[in-house]
Order: structure tokens, then C-alpha cells, then sequence
């Protein structure tokens, strides 16, 4: 076996396709959904309590209010923070996703770009919309991408690293 010259390590990787990744599957996605649910949802609770209980905000049921505009505004940002960075970074996966060894990749095989990753996030709301039935065109298409999967032109593939 012959070792690699040192000029072979100087050469720019050869590029990598989305047909070539492996796509993750639809009970590992949804339990890493899950995991960036609970995450989400945590983070409610405290954006909750942080106007209601330490700001002393009102929060009259029978008209919507300050308060709830602040509180949807804070969540959505938080959300879009979580989601849309996480998934454009480096390493292209939120916290459900690197504990279950998944990332988004975008056509090309990369880590998708904030505007796409913002497009994914915003194309989230119609897979709800849909009552999760965007979800489950998992199950269904070819290369197992839910509604905002097929949105935004991205892939969520089973990663190899280790979780970090």
C-alpha cells in the first residue's frame, strides 16, 4: 500500500452530490422533529414567563395584546434562529438533527445558505399548514424530502460525524 503523495493532500476534495448522500429516513427525521420540538417548545415556556412573570406584562385572554405580539415576535425570531442558522452553519443540523446523526444539504451536496435555510424554515409553516400530510410525502418520495424539503431544494442525509 503506498502512502499519498504531499501534493495529493493540497487538491481540493472531489465534489460532493445530494444523489450521493444517503437520505435519512422517515423515524429518524421525526424523532430528531422531536427533539427540536421539545427544544422549541421549552423555549416558549420560558419566552412566556420572561414577559409575563419577570416583565409583570398583563396577558388579557379576551383581546390580543402587546404582550402576545411581543411574545409571537420573540418566538417566531427564536425559531428562525434555531432552525435557519443551525442549518446554514457548518455543520448544516440543529440539535435533533446532530443527535441523530442527520444534516440539510442543499442540491449540490452543501450546506445550504441562510436565504435557503430561511426559505426551508418559512416553507415549514405549509407543511403544518397541511396538516403535517407534507410530512409524511417522506414516506412517498424518492428521495424521502417532506413539503418544505421540495420548497427550498434541500435534503436532510444521514451523517457520518460523530455528534459534537
Amino acid at each position: 500500500m503506498s502512502s499519498p503523495l504531499p501534493l495529493d493532500e493540497l487538491r481540493p476534495a472531489a465534489p460532493v452530490s445530494a444523489r450521493s448522500l444517503s437520505p435519512a429516513g422517515f423515524l429518524r427525521r421525526s424523532a430528531a422533529a422531536l427533539v427540536d420540538g421539545l427544544v422549541l417548545i421549552g423555549f416558549l415556556f420560558v419566552d412566556y414567563y420572561m414577559l409575563v412573570t419577570l416583565l409583570g406584562w398583563s396577558v388579557d385572554r379576551r383581546a390580543a395584546g402587546a404582550t402576545d405580539a411581543l411574545f409571537f415576535l420573540v418566538a417566531i425570531g427564536f425559531a428562525w434562529a434555531y432552525c435557519a442558522l443551525a442549518e446554514s452553519s457548518g455543520a448544516g443540523r440543529t440539535l435533533g438533527k446532530r443527535l441523530l446523526g442527520l444534516s440539510v444539504r442543499d442540491r449540490d451536496g452543501e450546506v445550504p445558505g441562510l436565504g435557503r435555510a430561511t426559505l426551508r424554515f418559512a416553507a415549514r409553516f405549509a407543511t403544518l399548514a397541511t396538516l403535517l400530510l407534507g410530512w409524511l410525502l417522506i414516506l412517498v418520495t424518492g428521495r424521502r424530502r417532506a413539503l418544505h424539503d421540495l420548497i427550498a431544494g434541500t435534503i436532510v442525509v444521514v451523517d457520518d460525524r460523530a455528534p459534537a
